[in-house]
C-alpha cells in the first residue's frame, strides 16, 4: 500500500486527473449543445463516455485516499488504471484523428462527383450537407478535445504514472500460500478473454445508428475491462514460489474478480442486443466472440471466488 508521505504528489496527480475529467464533461456538453449534429454516431462520441468514466473513477479513488486516512491504496492496482486511463487517451486521439479524415474524405467526394459533376439542382441541399460537416471538424479542432489538448493530457498524466512508480509503499509480511492457490489455467484463459473481447468491438464501421453505437459501447468497455487483467493473470502464472505478500496476492485476484462480473454484465448484454439483432436482420459474427467472451467471464468468476473463499478461511 502507498504510504501517506506521498499525499502532496497524489494531491497534484488528482488535480490533473479532475481537470482532464472537466475537460471529458466539457466535451460532452459541447457535442450535445454546440457541436453540429451529424447523422449517427462516430467511434469518438462513443469513446468520450468510456475516458470520462476511467477518469471519473480514478479521481474518486484519489479523493478518498486524501480525504479519509484510513483508505488504503494498492500501488499496483492505482497505477494499472492509470496506464488504462493514458491507452484510453491514446485511442480517443487515435479515433478522433481517423473520423475527422474520413469526414473529410467524404466531403471532398461529395463536392467532386455529387456537385460538380453531379446534379446541380442538388448543390445547394450537398452544400447544407458539407457545411454541417466543416462546421464539425472545426468546432472538434477548437475544442477541448483536440489533439493538441489530448496530447498535452497524454503528457502530464504519463508523469503521474511515472510518479506513482517511484512511490514507496508500506513494508508487509511475506505469506506462504498452497501451490494450488496460484491458478496457472487464468493466464491463458484471461488471453482468450481479451481477444474474444477484441473481436466483439465494430471496428470495421466508422458511423454507427443508435442500437450500433449502444453495441460498441459495450465491447470497448467489456475489452478495455479485460485487458489489463491479462498482466495480473501472468502475474499469478509467474509466482513460481508460491510467496508473496497478501495484498499483492489478495489485490490481484479482487480485481480479476471485478473484472470477471464488469464481463458477466458487459458481455452478457451484448450477446443478448445480438440476439436481438439477428431478429432484425443484422446477424454478424460478433454474436459468437460475445458469448466465447460472456462464457470465458463466467468461468473466470467462478475459479477466483473459489479461490478468495478458501483464502478468506
Amino acid at each position: 500500500m502507498i504510504k501517506r508521505i506521498h499525499r502532496h504528489t497524489l494531491f497534484l496527480i488528482s488535480i490533473i486527473t479532475g481537470v482532464i475529467l472537466a475537460f471529458d464533461l466539457f466535451t460532452i456538453v459541447t457535442n450535445l449543445y454546440v457541436a453540429p449534429i451529424l447523422e449517427g454516431f462516430g467511434l469518438p462520441d462513443i469513446l468520450i463516455y468510456m475516458k470520462t468514466a476511467i477518469f471519473l473513477v480514478l479521481w474518486i479513488f484519489f479523493t478518498v485516499w486524501l480525504v479519509d486516512g484510513r483508505t488504503k491504496l494498492n500501488k499496483a492496482n492505482i497505477k494499472s488504471l492509470m496506464i488504462v486511463g493514458i491507452v484510453t487517451i491514446a485511442a480517443y486521439f487515435l479515433s478522433l484523428y481517423i473520423y475527422k479524415y474520413y469526414l473529410l474524405v467524404d466531403t471532398n467526394y461529395i463536392i467532386r462527383y455529387r456537385i460538380l459533376e453531379g446534379n446541380p439542382a442538388l448543390a445547394l441541399e450537398y452544400s447544407r450537407i458539407n457545411y454541417q460537416t466543416l462546421k464539425y471538424v472545426i468546432t472538434v479542432y477548437a475544442g477541448f478535445n483536440s489533439e493538441l489538448i489530448l496530447f498535452a493530457e497524454a503528457m502530464i498524466f504519463q508523469m503521474g504514472v511515472y510518479a506513482i512508480q517511484r512511490m514507496e509503499t508500506d513494508e508487509e509480511p511475506i505469506v506462504t500460500y498452497d501451490h494450488f492457490m496460484f491458478d496457472v489455467k487464468l493466464f491463458p484463459m484471461m488471453a482468450l478473454y481479451v481477444i474474444a473481447g477484441f473481436l466483439s468491438i465494430n471496428i470495421l464501421t466508422m458511423r454507427y445508428d443508435m442500437l450500433g453505437s449502444v453495441e460498441m459501447a459495450l465491447a470497448i468497455a467489456g475489452f478495455i475491462a479485460a485487458a489489463p487483467g491479462v498482466g495480473y493473470a501472468f502475474k499469478i502464472y509467474r509466482s513460481r514460489t508460491y510467496e508473496c505478500p497478501r495484498s499483492f496476492f489478495m489485490g490481484t485476484y479482487r480485481y480479476l474478480l471485478i473484472m470477471a462480473v464488469l464481463g458477466i454484465i458487459l458481455f452478457g448484454a451484448l450477446f443478448g442486443l445480438n440476439l436481438y439483432f439477428i431478429q432484425l436482420g443484422r446477424m454478424t459474427y460478433r454474436i459468437a466472440s460475445s458469448f466465447v467472451a460472456l462464457a470465458v467471464a463466467v468461468a473466470i468468476f467462478l475459479r477466483v471466488r473459489k479461490i478468495l473463499a478458501i483464502e478468506n478461511r
